[in-house]
């Protein structure tokens, strides 16, 4: 098929993409090796080796570590333009992306790559080191589906992928020696109507229940229990860390121990617990400069739950 009036971000001098439809044998094979291998839940690509009218292996990037893997993207978080800021994001990085780890993949196997083909499916160019390790591999030709720049175009991809799926989030964060207890009540209601406004419905615990029992003589065991309760029944928990909370550093052990993703959020500059840092829970750590910042972040950390 002839090559379409495209402007590529990069192309060799001796080489240019061949093109085939969307529902071509292979084209087909790499679409499934998409499904099955790509880790990358935000842009995912697969890709498939082929010789002598076979599929010979297979890859995904994200390097292939396949679907089911919660990763927030910096790069989306931050905003950065596209091809932009992939210092700030380790899954994306090239010797990731689909084609090198086919490459990899058939080393890996024994197979020979040269005078293969590639067909890669989910998006319409490659990369400079793309390029240059399937050159390296002695790939023949490297396909693309003859809609790609506009099937698989930035903003095409992440209305399928930015889509939140979480339903409820529980918002912690300190309340008990906080020194601005009002401007602190007020940021965890901020983050809770950013997740509000995403059709997440959000426990803020000094708007809804929790510290209202405290304030009032509760039964602190009660307390205990329902804090708890909301991290494991909640798809998310949002721990505002800023400030040293015993509270919020059990709630933090709760969600960890109810398998429940947690995202931190901090001031910049704010000193804050390595325990709370590693715990293997925390999908994302949002850095802000003020409250409409923390906002901006956090929702863009949403749409990619």
């Amino acid at each position: 098929m002839s090559s379409p009036n495209i402007s590529y971000p990069y192309m060799p001098e001796d080489r240019h993409l061949k093109y085939v439809p969307h529902d071509h044998m292979f084209m087909q094979a790499a679409a499934q090796a998409r499904k099955e291998c790509a880790g990358d839940p935000l842009f995912p690509v697969g890709a498939a080796l082929v010789k002598d009218g076979e599929v010979i292996a297979r890859s995904g990037n994200g390097y292939s570590r396949g679907p089911g893997q919660i990763h927030v993207c910096p790069r989306v978080v931050q905003e950065c333009p596209s091809g932009t800021g992939y210092d700030l994001c380790d899954l994306h990085n090239s010797p990731g992306h689909a084609e090198p780890m086919l490459m990899k993949a058939a080393a890996d196997a024994g197979i020979d790559p040269t005078g293969a083909d590639v067909y890669m499916y989910g998006h319409w160019w490659a990369c400079e080191p793309c390029w240059k390790s399937l050159i390296d591999g002695g790939v023949r030709d490297l396909y693309v589906t003859e809609d790609a720049h506009e099937r698989f175009s930035r903003e095409n991809v992440f209305a399928q992928t930015l889509t939140p799926t979480v339903k409820s989030a529980y918002i912690a964060g300190a309340l008990t020696n906080v020194e601005d207890f009002d401007g602190q009540c007020r940021l965890y209601e901020s983050l809770g109507e950013v997740c509000e406004t995403m059709g997440v419905r959000t426990c803020i615990p000094h708007r809804d229940h929790t510290f209202n029992e405290i304030m009032e003589g509760g039964n602190v065991h009660e307390v205990f229990e329902v804090d708890v309760n909301e991290c494991r029944h909640n798809d998310v928990v949002i721990a505002e860390v800023s400030y040293p909370s015993l509270g919020t550093g059990g709630e933090l052990v709760a969600a960890h121990n109810c398998g429940t993703p947690v995202v931190l959020v901090s001031k910049k500059g704010a000193r804050v617990s390595r325990f709370a840092l590693g715990n293997p829970s925390v999908v994302y750590h949002v850095q802000y400069d003020g409250v409409e910042d923390a906002c901006r972040q956090l929702k863009n950390v949403l749409k990619q739950l």
